[in-house]
């Protein structure tokens, strides 16, 4: 597992790489390899964005429009995940 994968992704949704760490927006670790080489998630928009083929999109209400992001909660409103549909070989 190399989180510089997925990085564009998830600085798309305004986490940050550091070393062996994703940080959130507000610069606590919310995702890691320990000393031992294992995984470690508490956010679970990092987890599926890492364990899963998604896409991340901005977040939008029933009638279309743009969710903003509440500046006073620790998870980022303003954008979600969509997993992304393979296409099909013809032949």
């Amino acid at each position: 597992m190399n989180f510089k994968d997925y990085k564009e992704i998830l600085e798309k949704a305004h986490y940050t790489i550091v070393g062996n760490e994703v940080l959130a927006p507000q610069g606590q670790p919310v995702a890691g390899k320990d000393a031992y080489g294992q995984v470690w998630y508490k956010d679970d928009f990092v987890e599926q964005v890492c364990t899963q083929s998604v896409e991340v999109v901005r977040a939008r209400n029933d009638k279309g429009h743009y969710i903003a992001d509440d500046p006073d909660t620790q998870k980022n409103e303003a954008w979600t995940t969509k997993k992304v549909k393979r296409k099909k070989k013809n032949g």
